[in-house]
């Protein structure tokens, strides 16, 4: 069992939290400087969040490449954390810095602790500063194309999709792997339509067609849009059909 707890004080210093943290259930494991650059409600919510995420992918104090499963228990002193996990939050606000428990964390079994008694007279150097100028949305790389982020939603169409003979408990953690494997396919390469019919349905919509990307051994296609504010942004995936054929490389 993993298991991350960590606990959130606000400081004097508007925007700036202290966030105890522990991988153990005998030691404290060290205490997180967090500071929300961005004018929001509820940063001291956004601040455990990023504290999370940055211990979970960078400190890696769960262990390398971890995927949340019922195996990593995540403690939390915010009950709006768990809410938002489970899509039953109010805080719309929030939902971009909750993106990594909705996605790759998203078979983490989250508690709500408010006890504070276990970092008491505990009182370090503050280990680490954590500056959050906006959300860290969770990605997967895209073989030819890079960092693509990626939505609950499209992980969840994913697994009905793909996953439809998984156990109920394991879905989350292998929807994430099964995508993320699929998105770095060796054999994915960009294809295009036959026709003109999904340019015409774009056009008359005002929105641009998404470029398209085909796994051969996967057989399935990713759907990939690219804009100023959001970036490359995984949109769908679907079983692969005819009606794609290789993009034409230029001479």
């Amino acid at each position: 069992m993993h298991i991350l707890k960590t606990h959130t004080l606000a400081t004097p210093q508007f925007g700036t939290f202290l966030v105890y943290w522990t991988n153990s259930s005998i030691r404290l494991g060290g205490l997180l400087k967090v500071r929300i650059a961005a004018q929001i409600d509820d940063a001291h919510i956004a601040a455990e969040l990023a504290a999370i995420q940055h211990l979970l992918e960078d400190k890696k104090v769960a262990g390398h490449g971890v995927i949340g499963n019922a195996n990593t228990q995540l403690i939390v002193s915010l009950g709006a954390i768990r809410k938002l996990q489970r899509k039953e939050s109010d805080k719309t606000h929030l939902i971009p810095y909750a993106n990594f428990l909705t996605t790759r964390f998203a078979g983490c079994k989250i508690s709500v602790e408010k006890d504070a008694r276990w970092f008491e007279g505990f009182t370090p150097v503050c280990e680490e500063e954590l500056v959050v100028e906006a959300p860290r949305l969770e990605t997967v790389r895209v073989t030819g194309l890079g960092e693509v982020f990626v939505t609950q939603h499209v992980l969840e169409r994913f697994a009905d999709r793909f996953l439809s003979d998984t156990a109920e408990d394991k879905i989350a953690q292998v929807a994430w792997k099964r995508l993320r494997n699929a998105a770095s396919d060796s054999s994915l390469q960009e294809v295009v339509r036959h026709g003109i019919w999904s340019k015409t349905k774009y056009a008359r919509q005002g929105k641009p067609e998404g470029r398209y990307f085909l796994s051969a051994r996967r057989n399935l296609v990713l759907v990939i849009t690219e804009d100023q504010r959001k970036g490359k942004q995984l949109v769908t995936t679907y079983p692969a059909t005819t009606q794609f054929k290789p993009l034409l490389k230029a001479a």
